[in-house]
Parts: C-alpha cells; structure tokens; sequence
C-alpha cells in the first residue's frame, strides 16, 4: 500500500474510533442526572499530617478518624469540621483477643487518650486545632477512654435568663469503660461539659439522631463478655436529660447492640448488631406518635452472618443501610471472609439488594471484594453517594505475605503488633498480592456504582474509610483508619459554577 493509501486507512481508523467515544459523550451529556460528574481518586487532597502531628501521634496512636462532623455555633462567621480520634485501636484489639485467647483477664488494655481537633485552613494546609484532649481529662496511667465513637449536632433547651430557647450544639460520644456523651456550644477548648454518662461497663453510645425534635442514643455493648447485655435506645427532649426507651433488644437477647438510629419517612429506625441470627432493622414513634416497635428487616437481609446493621444514610427518598461482619469474621457462627451487602428500603419497608447477592447493581458482596468486610461509611453530597469500607485485605496481606518474618519479629519484638506492622512495612514485605487499601464506591441512582479508588489511596496501610462529611461549601472530607502510620483525613471540592 502507497503513502497515500495508508494515510486514508489511518484517518479510517481514527474515524472508527472516534464516531462511538463521540457517541458516549454525547450520551453522557444528555443524561438527565450529569449536573455533577462526582469525584475521582484525583480530585481529592490530603490535608492532615499522619495521625495530626508525629510527636503526638508517636505517643498517642491517633490510629482513626472515629467521628467526623462539621459545626458552626449560633452567631459564628465560620464553620469548622470536627474529627473525633480513635486511639491505638488495632493494638487493643490484638491485645484483647490474644489475652482472652490464652486465659487471662483484660485488666491492662493499653489505652491512650483520645482527642477532638478541628480543621484550620486558614493556619495552614494540614492545621488541625485540638478542642479537647483526654489527657486533660484522666490521669496517666488511668487512661480507659479509647476514642470519640460518633458526632452530631442537636439545638438543646437552654435557660437564658429565665427564658428556655433553643441553641445548636455540638455532641460528641465516647467509648471506654465509661462512655460519656459530651458537647460544646462554641466547639473552643475550654468550653466542653459532659452531660451524660452510660456508667463504669456500660454501654457505648455507637451513634445518635434528632427525630421528631428529640435526641435518640444508639447504644451497644462492645465488650467480649459470653453472656453481653442486649442494646439499649435512650431519649431527650432537650439534650441535657436522657431516659431509656428500650433496653431489651427489641425483645431479643441476641440483639446485642444498637449501631444506628436515623428519622425516615417520619419513622425512627434502628439497625442492630446480632451476631447468633443476623442483624436486623427496627422502626419506633412514627407519624401517628407512639413508641411502638416493629422489625423490618431481620436475618442479616441477605445473610445471616451480616452480624451489623452498621451503615445508614437517606439517599434519593430511600433508606440505604450497609452491612457489618466484625473484624471480617463472626466467631458465634464460625463464618467470615465475606464482604459487606447495601440494601435499600423504600417509604413501604420494601427493601432490595444494591451491592450482594443478585444486586440491581451487579456487583456481589463487598464490591466483588471478600476483603471489604465493612461498609463503614456512606455519605451524599452534590447528588452522589459514597461509600467506604474497611477492607481486611491489608490485615490478611500482612499475615499472609509474610508469615515467616511476623513470627520471627513478633517473638523479637515481644509482641508489639504496632512495631510488627512498622518493621514489615520497612522491609517492604507487605502488600503484595493481595486487594489491600480500603476501598470508595460512588453511584447517583444507587444501581451504578464507579470505583473511587480500591487502594486506600495508594496507602494500603489505609485500611477503613471510617467517616466522611458534606459541609456547606462544597467540600466532601473523608477520615481513615491507618494503623500503621496514624489517621489521614482528605477532601474534595465541587467545581463552582
């Protein structure tokens, strides 16, 4: 073929190919859902240092962003998010299986005193401003606070000067041998009061919600008793006095804890933690009042070893709920290695997969991934939804990679997990061959989901997508859980128009 033929064929190839790409975009721009193209693994920043700063996080094991909210107090100029810390939360939990394991009793937990910060920009690219500190709390050496588990707003009673009006507040919940439930009207340091407190073994305050103008506590027993006390609902009308609604489990002593409690379609509905039967989802006080109880879902909805109702978020008039198999394996029934399944209820509690077993998504537990054990977090903004897991496969690739060298540094070590896990990154033995680093999903119509990224960012030791928030100016933040190296928070923007 001349010079002449070969450019024809070429332009040929090249319009053969351009004709169907135009065609995609053109379809895509027709679609009636394309305000916002959602974000990429690109379009988010890292605006943290590693567990917030190295001398504090060297101490500390400011491992998770347990809680995340945004707050502006009543009559501020700005806004701030809030991050919770979980602290030194894979160690205990190494250190509480392996004592049971052998025997003992967990009486020397090696606990380090969580912190709330608040995110600074306008002090710089990574400021984050602690507002308490729990080491202003407890003495050294009597830490039994691990972390803020959860944090939300509520507008409590407040009496001023005689006069009871309501003003916004900021809650913040803790887990520890006494789980205390704290708030701030300004967010400052200085200006934080506790205002209830679950008692020495008492429960966990695991999440709250404002329904029909009143504040409902989720509680749940996470100790590793064998005999654990059912979950407990609490309630307020003015964000200073709590009393029980149910303490029972909704009737089944298998309902060990309640994770979430969200106000839908003028219900309250709660998702519990049930590790013998499958978790299951309650609603209570609906559009008729009454405190009623009636079960939704039961059974794990696709499976019964879906121990945690533990992900809830309302998303396009519909309830999204995702699943939770503890640490990605349920001891009770001897089953694990499965991810996560979404379900989606409808106003009338009929409820379909999106994510597992025969999905209008298409894709099977855990985003095809057995690793994604959790769906830890789902959040919207700008007409998205994401959301984020925690994914076993960095743990699995740690044990799996490099079985040989963990006995040998572990026996060296004394059994430091957190040395183990710093000594084998160095080594550069872990990760390979294995699906590891947490993973985000988004969809706009709750069918198609797109991956955000599978890898924790590049950073496998970023094994959970613990919380995310939408705030007022256009940011999408996310929080991890990174063992390895400390806490990383991220943040997107939506483009201006």
């Amino acid at each position: 073929m001349n010079r002449i033929g070969e450019k024809i064929m070429s332009r040929l190839r090249a319009i053969r190919v351009f004709i169907p790409c135009a065609a995609v975009l053109l379809f895509v721009a027709m679609l009636p859902q394309c305000g916002s193209l959602g974000f990429g693994a690109r379009d988010f920043e890292k605006v943290s240092e590693n567990g917030f700063d190295a001398a504090d996080n060297e101490v500390d094991h400011n491992d998770y962003a347990w809680a995340m909210r945004y707050f502006q107090a009543d009559g501020a100029e700005d806004g701030y998010v809030y991050v919770g810390t979980g602290n030194n939360i894979a160690n205990l939990i190494y250190y509480y299986f392996t004592t049971l394991a052998s025997g003992g009793e967990i009486l020397d937990a090696p606990v380090t005193p969580p912190e709330i910060r608040r995110y600074r920009p306008d002090q710089g690219p990574t400021t984050w401003e602690r507002v308490l500190d729990y080491r202003d709390v407890q003495n050294e050496g009597e830490y039994q606070t691990t972390g803020f588990r959860f944090m939300g707003t509520y507008e409590a009673v407040v009496d001023t000067k005689g006069d009871l009006v309501r003003a916004n507040y900021l809650y913040a919940a803790t887990q520890g041998l006494e789980s205390e439930l704290w708030r701030s009207r300004t967010g400052d340091a200085g200006d934080w009061e506790v205002v209830f407190t679950t008692g020495e073994y008492g429960p966990s305050i695991r999440y709250f919600c404002t329904h029909k103008g009143k504040m409902y506590l989720a509680m749940a027993y996470d100790t590793f008793e064998q005999d654990p006390h059912p979950g407990e609902l609490w309630v307020s009308d003015d964000g200073l006095n709590f009393t029980p609604v149910m303490q029972d489990g909704f009737g089944n002593a298998n309902n060990r804890g309640v994770e979430f409690v969200v106000s839908f379609n003028g219900w309250l509905y709660a998702g519990t933690k049930n590790d013998v039967e499958g978790y299951e989802i309650w609603k209570l006080d609906g559009p008729e009042g009454g405190t009623d109880f009636v079960k939704v879902v039961d059974k794990g909805a696709t499976d019964p070893v879906n121990e945690i109702a533990g992900t809830p978020v309302i998303f396009k008039d519909h309830l999204y709920v995702g699943s939770i198999i503890f640490f990605g394996f349920n001891p009770q029934q001897m089953q694990g290695f499965k991810g996560c399944d979404i379900i989606r209820l409808d106003t009338d509690d009929n409820w379909d997969v999106v994510v597992g077993p025969h999905s209008t998504s298409g894709y099977d537990s855990g985003f095809n991934y057995f690793t994604n054990a959790y769906c830890w977090w789902m959040e919207e903004h700008d007409g998205w939804l994401y959301a984020g897991t925690w994914d076993q496969g960095t743990v699995l690739s740690w044990i799996l990679d490099n079985i040989p060298e963990l006995i040998e540094f572990v026996q060296s070590a004394g059994g430091d997990e957190k040395a183990v896990l710093q000594e084998l990154e160095r080594l550069d033995l872990l990760y390979t061959g294995t699906h590891a680093g947490a993973d985000i999903f988004r969809t706009q119509d709750g069918d198609h989901w797109i991956p955000v990224t599978t890898t924790g960012f590049d950073t496998p030791g970023n094994y959970g997508w613990r919380t995310m928030e939408s705030t007022p100016d256009g940011y999408l933040y996310l929080g991890s859980a990174n063992p390895v190296d400390g806490l990383e928070v991220w943040r997107a923007k939506t483009p201006e128009d």
